[in-house]
């Protein structure tokens, strides 16, 4: 028994700071990268040869943040993808690079693991796992990912109750789940729940 929880604690502790080489990613894989220092992380789909399908905001950003330093005029096309940040909205798919630049710096790809221990999982930072089973194949994620890509039907993004995360987690099991948001998604359906009560 002490063995089984000692290996869980080391599978946890592994998926709090595992680093991926992009080379290493296969396509299906659900990554995550971190942005703002670490206060986020954003989550999507890679699909092979270097790209990646994932979910953005489907507002623009000055409607979100008016104090936003991305102006579209001045943020040139990536020569890779094409993506121009602020004009892309809800399922996009870009180059790897694109997907994990935050200003000027790449941030580090991690892999996001489903099926996760529960000890593991409560020793983790929300975001980085799940305990809910990966039901698809690789194939059948990259299919699912495509598929929402080309109907754009993620529907509007909203922070707390749909966003990367719940379309990565959704392409890889067909939940919509994010871990990072899970407590204000609770907050948010009591407040419905008591808004429909009175």
């Amino acid at each position: 028994m002490m063995n089984k929880i000692k290996k869980e604690i080391e599978d946890g502790m592994k998926l709090i700071w595992k680093k991926v080489d992009p080379k290493d990613l296969k396509p299906g894989d659900h990554i995550y990268a971190y942005k703002r220092y670490g206060y986020y992380s954003h989550h999507g789909i890679y699909v092979g040869g270097g790209y990646v399908i994932h979910f953005t905001s489907t507002a623009n950003k000055e409607a979100i943040l008016p104090i936003s330093i991305v102006q579209p005029e001045t943020v040139s096309a990536c020569p890779e993808c094409g993506y121009r940040e602020n004009t892309g909205r809800g399922v996009i798919k870009t180059c790897l690079d694109c997907f994990r630049r935050q200003g000027k710096t790449l941030c580090s790809i991690r892999y996001f693991m489903c099926g996760a221990p529960r000890l593991g999982h409560l020793l983790k930072k929300p975001g980085t796992c799940s305990t809910i089973s990966c039901t698809r194949s690789p194939e059948q994620v990259i299919e699912a990912a495509y598929e929402l890509l080309r109907s754009n039907g993620f529907g509007k993004y909203h922070l707390i109750s749909n966003n990367c995360e719940h379309f990565a987690t959704y392409c890889q099991t067909g939940v919509r789940a994010s871990e990072q948001t899970a407590f204000g998604d609770t907050i948010l359906k009591i407040c419905r729940e008591l808004k429909n009560c009175s």
